[in-house]
């Protein structure tokens, strides 16, 4: 498999996107449970607020969700990038070695 120096970039963003697993935990929130707010998300996975805003605001960089504005709430939702990264993840781990 090659790969262009573009696409060897995204997938290091990719990868550091997911190299903590806080956030692994918000994506897979998310995944199971949309329409959450950070407070919500901190809430349900117990960090602190700052803590779950930094990791949302990272997996939102690399496109894995997405912030929709409903008044003064701010909701977080998967985006199908996000989907796939988390079935490949998941096809990956079932792998027999």
């Amino acid at each position: 498999m090659k790969f262009t120096g573009k696409q060897l970039k995204l997938l290091e963003l990719f990868t550091k996107a997911v190299a903590n697993k806080n956030r692994i935990k918000i994506l897979a929130l998310i995944n199971e449970k949309s329409k959450l707010n950070v407070e919500e998300i901190s809430d349900i996975l117990k960090m602190n607020y700052q803590s779950g805003a930094v990791h949302t605001q990272r997996l939102e960089k690399v496109g894995f969700v997405y912030k929709r504005y409903n008044g003064l709430a701010v909701e977080h939702i998967i985006t199908e990038r996000g989907k796939h990264f988390l079935i490949s993840f998941e096809k990956v781990l079932t792998l027999e070695s």
